[in-house]
């Protein structure tokens, strides 16, 4: 697997417009891709790993909703 050094803001961009119910993220990929705002590829490395990223946000931030919250403050 190839991890985007840049993985928490993509993250981040991909779980707000997931949480929006909006878009389904993989019947409607192209248009969830130009609402977060990255690119297709980071978009499948997000999917494909989607709980490896979960996981290691719930490791550090204790919940995915921390996670939201905290890092929409921080600006990153």
């Amino acid at each position: 697997m190839i991890v985007n050094e840049d993985w928490k803001p993509n993250f981040y961009k991909y779980e707000k417009v997931r949480r929006s119910g909006r878009y389904n993220m993989i019947m409607e990929a192209d248009k969830a891709i130009k609402a977060c705002s990255i690119t297709s590829r980071e978009h499948r490395d997000i999917i494909l790993s989607y709980g490896t990223y979960r996981r290691y946000i719930e490791a550090e931030y204790d919940t995915v909703d921390n996670f939201m919250r905290r890092y929409k403050k921080c600006g990153c």
